[in-house]
């Protein structure tokens, strides 16, 4: 797997590519995985793979993907959805990760 131009190893307990980010010391925030919500709710760990946005949460890494985390528009998309939460503008959804830019694991 490929992640930012980056060769990294998908191991067999790896669950998603949060999990593959984060064992390799990538940044990808992703508060309702690592806040144990439902995953994918809070939008913020957009990536793209081969073209297509997806969530890291929610999606099983393999080892042929070739993603993009680090890129501005993306970057500025989960700053978006980041400041929404912080807000409180989801906080009548399942997610309601209370993310908040001191939790680096969260952003």
């Amino acid at each position: 797997m490929i992640i930012d131009g980056k060769i990294v190893s998908v191991l067999s307990t790896d669950k998603n590519i949060v999990d593959v980010a984060k064992r390799n010391k990538i940044h990808l925030p992703a508060p309702c995985y690592l806040s144990n919500r439902v995953n994918g709710c809070c939008r913020v760990c957009v990536v793209e793979i081969e073209g297509e946005q997806k969530y890291a949460c929610t999606t099983a890494p393999k080892d042929d993907f070739d993603i993009i985390v680090d890129r501005s528009d993306l970057n500025a998309l989960r700053k978006e959805r980041i400041i929404e939460y912080q807000q409180g503008k989801h906080s009548n959804t399942p997610c309601n990760c209370g993310c908040s830019s001191s939790d680096s694991d969260c952003c």
